[in-house]
């Protein structure tokens, strides 16, 4: 916002009275009206809300808002919100939230494209693109465009995509859980091609990895803090070598 003072010049009186126009009178004493309008500019913007940005650069970081909702950022991604509502949040990039139950307060994601409102649970939005795309990994959450009041529920399993200049978001085939990995911590395997998964380790590691017979399967939960520790159970658990 810009804000313009504009002093009266030259000297005079104001009509019907002997104070110079430069001045007025507040509370029985004479000030000049160029210090009472600063005054009254200061006030007011001490008096507005302050803009809470968070933000990610080359790494994934996550953050506890106010209200207990936890939000992962992956890098380059950002996210803000007025200092006295933290339910109200403007993204860019890719998030992932995990939302505090709140029946009387929903929770609005608002991306350049996209809106999305809950009550609480947990998702994905992906603003990366002009093509942006919610997963639901809990609950269940409203995808709208953001300046449209129709769009489409989607709930757990459900992934939906909004294309560039679209009216509402247009339902996609089921998502693979592993999608959220990088958030969650957490990789699902069910009798899934080792190759696959030694793709997704790669992916989530940023090492490409390979082993020695990729055309065995693989089943079973796997929490990703330390990769190579996945990659050593992987091994006793199928007899491969991974380099």
């Amino acid at each position: 916002m810009n804000t313009a003072l504009i002093l009266s010049g030259g000297v005079g009186s104001r009509l019907g009275g002997d104070m110079p126009k430069q001045y007025i009178e507040v509370g029985g004493r004479i000030v000049a009206a160029s210090i009472l309008v600063l005054f009254t500019i200061g006030a007011y913007t001490l008096l507005q809300p302050k803009t809470v940005t968070l933000s990610a650069e080359s790494e994934v970081v996550a953050y506890h808002l106010p209200d207990g909702t936890k939000v992962s950022l992956m890098p380059h991604s950002s996210l803000s919100y007025q200092e006295d509502d933290c339910r109200k949040v403007e993204m860019k990039g890719c998030i992932y939230y995990q939302v505090k139950h709140d029946e009387q307060h929903p929770f609005d994601v608002m991306g350049e494209h996209g809106h999305v409102r809950v009550l609480g649970t947990q998702f994905m939005v992906d603003e990366r693109t002009d093509a942006p795309e919610v997963m639901v990994t809990s609950g269940k959450v409203l995808f709208t465009a953001r300046s449209s009041a129709e769009g489409v529920f989607l709930i757990k399993g459900k992934r939906a995509r909004l294309q560039n200049g679209a009216a509402q978001p247009e339902l996609l085939a089921d998502y693979d859980i592993n999608d959220v990995a990088w958030a969650t911590h957490r990789l699902h395997f069910n009798n899934t091609p080792l190759s696959e998964v030694l793709e997704k380790l790669t992916e989530l590691s940023g090492v490409k990895y390979t082993a020695s017979d990729e055309s065995k399967r693989l089943t079973g939960d796997f929490e990703t803090d330390s990769i190579p520790q996945v990659i050593q159970v992987i091994e006793e658990t199928l007899g491969v070598q991974i380099r």
